[in-house]
C-alpha cells in the first residue's frame, strides 16, 4: 500500500473513532486537519499532531481519543471568547484547555486513558530529543504543559522531562501554585478553569517580553531536528474564519512569503523540457484506435449529459437571450398552435421559449496528472474528462484539457548532464518535464477527439512535477479573455520524481506544490480545485474532492463535482 493511502486509511479509522466517542457525526480528518461540518475544528494543541513517519498507531489513536474528549467536553464558542490576545498566551490557553478535557476521561475507559498517556509521553520524548529544548520560550511552555498534565492526571513525569524542566519549574512555581490548585478543583467547569488558566497566561506574559515571542517561536521551529518537531503550530484557516495561535497575518504578507518561497525553488536546466500537443506523441493509427476505444467507453455510460450541462450553466456566468424557439414541450403557449390543440389533443409541442445563448465568459481547464500510478484509473478518468468537457461546452464554457509528466524516468538527459558537471549539491528539479496539450481552449470537442483519445496511451505516464504544471496551466489561462477561470487538477497522490527526490531536501517537490497551490488560491484570477482518485488531496488543495471511481460512471460523481463548484459560484 502506498504511504499516502496508508496514511489516509489511518485517518479514516481515527475519524470513525472520534465520531463514535464524541457523538459528533460530522467530524472528519482531512489532510491531518480535524474538521467539523467541513470547517476547521480549531483544535491546536501541539501534542495532537503525531508524525506518520515516526509515530506508531497508538499515538494516532491517542490523539484521536484526545480530540473526541475535546469535542465532548469543551464549549468551543466560550473557549474562543476567553482566548487571550498575546501570541504565546493563545498557545498556552489552547494547551491547558486540551489537557482539561483529557483529564475527564472516564475510569470505565482504561484503554482510552492508556492511549492518552502514550501520546503525551511520546510527544514529550520528541521534544526532549529536539533542539527546541535550547529555546527559552519553548522550554517554558513545555514546563507548563508537564506541570499541568501531572497535576490533572496524577501521573508521574518522565525522568528525562523532569531533569530538563527542573530549573524552569523552580522559577515559575511560586507564581502559578494557586492557579494550579484552582484548575485541578474545577476541571468540570470550563469557565472557572479558564480563569485560572488565564492567570498562568498572565504570568508567562510577565516573564517573557511578548515582542520577542515571534523571534523565539521561529528559533524553536527552525532549530528543531529529526522529523521536523514543532512546539508551535502554524495558523489554520478556512473560508469563514481564522483563529491562529500566532495571531492573524494580512493576506498580502502571506502572499509575499509564498512568493519568496517560490523564488527559492531551483531548476537545474530547462533545456530538455517539452510542451507538446498530444497528437504528436501518438501514431495516427493508434490515435484512431484510441478514439474508437473512448467512444465505446462512453457508450457504456448512463450519464445524462444535457442535464449535466444545464446544471453547469446554472452556476457558470450568465446567459444571453437571443430570439425564440418554437414547437417546444414547455414554455409560453404559442398562439399559432391553438388550432392544433383542438384538432390534435395529444400534440404537446405547442409552446415557445426564449433561446438562451451562453455568454462564453468562463474557461475551465482540466489538468491531468500523467504519473505512472494514474494508469490504473485511465479509462475511468478519460471518460470523466470527456463527459465534463462535453457538458461544459454545451453550457457555453471554453475548455482546455492538459496533462503533465516527464519525458524519461529518473531524470533522463537532465540527470546525465548533472552527473557530467560533477553532481553539484541541491540541484533543484532534476528531470525533463513534459507538458501535454490534449485539447486547447480554441478547439471544439468534435475536432479534439483524437487528442483526447491520446490520454489512453499508457507509456505517456511516467513521473510528476505538479507545482510547475500548475504554474504552466495558470499562465495559459491568464492569457485568455474569459472573466471566470476555473482550474481543476485530477491526480491520485503527491508529486514524485526520483532524480529530484534523491538529490534535494526531503519534500522538495511536495513543498513547491503546496506553495504554488496556496499562491493560486490567494489569487483573484483563478479558482483552483482538485479531484483526488482514491486519495484525499486536501493537504495540498483547499477545495478538493476525494472520488472512488467505478468502471461505470455514475451521476452521483458529477453531483459531487457540481456541489464543489457551486460553493464558490459567481
Amino acid at each position: 500500500m502506498r504511504i499516502e493511502k496508508l496514511q489516509q486509511h489511518v485517518e479514516k479509522l481515527c475519524s470513525a473513532s472520534v465520531r463514535a466517542n464524541s457523538g459528533c457525526a460530522s467530524f472528519e480528518f482531512r489532510g491531518q486537519r480535524p474538521e467539523v461540518n467541513g470547517q476547521s475544528a480549531q483544535i491546536r494543541a501541539p501534542h495532537l499532531r503525531p508524525d506518520f513517519a515516526i509515530d506508531n498507531y497508538q499515538s494516532f489513536r491517542g490523539a484521536a481519543d484526545a480530540i473526541a474528549l475535546r469535542l465532548k467536553y469543551s464549549d468551543a464558542q466560550l473557549h474562543q471568547q476567553l482566548m487571550p490576545q498575546s501570541n504565546i498566551g493563545q498557545l498556552v490557553f489552547e494547551l491547558l484547555e486540551q489537557l482539561r478535557t483529557e483529564s475527564l476521561v472516564s475510569d470505565l475507559q482504561p484503554g482510552t486513558r492508556k492511549n492518552l498517556e502514550h501520546r503525551f509521553r511520546q510527544w514529550c520524548k520528541q521534544f526532549c530529543a529536539s533542539d527546541t529544548v535550547e529555546n527559552q520560550l519553548g522550554l517554558m511552555v513545555f514546563t507548563i504543559a508537564q506541570v499541568v498534565w501531572c497535576r490533572l492526571t496524577s501521573l508521574p513525569m518522565n525522568h528525562q522531562s523532569e531533569d530538563l524542566i527542573e530549573p524552569m519549574r523552580m522559577m515559575i512555581a511560586r507564581h502559578i501554585g494557586g492557579a494550579l490548585l484552582g484548575m485541578r478543583k474545577n476541571t468540570r467547569d470550563q469557565s472557572v478553569f479558564a480563569q485560572h488558566a488565564l492567570v498562568i497566561v498572565e504570568v508567562m506574559d510577565s516573564l517573557i517580553d511578548d515582542s520577542d515571542a515571534d523571534t523565539n517561536k521561529e528559533q524553536a521551529n527552525e532549530n528543531s531536528s529529526g522529523a521536523s518537531f514543532s512546539l508551535f503550530l502554524e495558523p489554520e484557516s478556512d473560508d469563514n474564519s481564522e483563529i491562529s495561535v500566532a495571531g492573524k497575518r494580512p493576506d498580502n504578507v502571506r502572499v509575499r512569503q509564498i512568493i519568496e518561497q517560490l523564488n527559492n525553488y531551483q531548476i537545474f536546466t530547462r533545456s530538455n523540457d517539452q510542451i507538446v500537443k498530444a497528437e504528436q506523441l501518438v501514431l495516427d493509427s493508434q490515435l484512431d484506435d484510441f478514439a474508437k476505444t473512448q467512444a465505446q467507453l462512453l457508450k457504456n455510460q448512463a450519464i445524462n449529459i444535457p442535464r449535466l450541462a444545464r446544471e453547469l450553466a446554472a452556476i457558470l456566468p450568465g446567459q444571453q437571450q437571443s430570439g425564440w424557439q418554437f414547437s417546444r414541450e414547455q414554455g409560453y403557449i404559442d398562439g399559432r398552435k391553438l388550432n392544433t390543440i383542438v384538432t390534435t389533443p395529444g400534440y404537446r409541442n405547442i409552446f415557445r421559449s426564449q433561446r438562451q445563448l451562453p455568454s462564453g465568459n468562463c474557461l475551465v481547464t482540466l489538468l491531468m496528472d500523467n504519473s505512472g500510478s494514474m494508469k490504473e484509473h485511465i479509462h475511468a478518468i478519460s471518460t470523466l474528462i470527456y463527459i465534463l468537457t462535453k457538458a461544459l461546452e454545451m453550457a457555453g464554457a471554453s475548455t482546455e484539457v492538459l496533462g503533465f509528466t516527464t519525458k524519461s524516468w529518473q531524470g533522463g538527459k537532465s540527470y546525465k548532464q548533472w552527473m557530467r558537471q560533477l553532481r553539484p549539491e541541491n540541484p533543484g528539479r532534476l528531470c525533463e518535464t513534459r507538458h501535454i496539450i490534449y485539447k486547447d481552449a480554441d478547439t471544439k470537442l468534435q475536432r479534439a477527439k483524437r487528442g483526447l483519445g491520446a490520454m489512453l496511451k499508457a507509456d505517456l505516464f511516467r513521473e510528476g512535477v505538479d507545482g510547475e504544471a500548475l504554474l504552466w496551466a495558470a499562465k495559459r489561462m491568464q492569457t485568455r479573455p474569459e472573466q471566470r477561470r476555473i482550474l481543476i487538477v485530477l491526480s491520485d497522490g503527491c508529486p514524485m520524481e526520483s532524480a529530484t527526490h534523491q538529490t534535494n531536501a526531503n519534500n522538495y517537490l511536495d513543498n513547491h506544490l503546496r506553495q504554488v497551490a496556496t499562491m493560486l488560491e490567494n489569487s483573484p484570477d483563478i479558482e483552483l480545485y482538485a479531484l483526488g482518485f482514491g486519495l484525499d488531496l486536501s493537504p495540498y488543495y483547499r477545495h478538493s474532492l476525494a472520488l472512488q471511481i467505478p468502471e461505470k460512471m455514475e451521476n452521483s460523481i458529477f453531483t459531487q463535482i457540481l456541489q464543489m463548484l457551486q460553493r464558490r459560484a459567481v
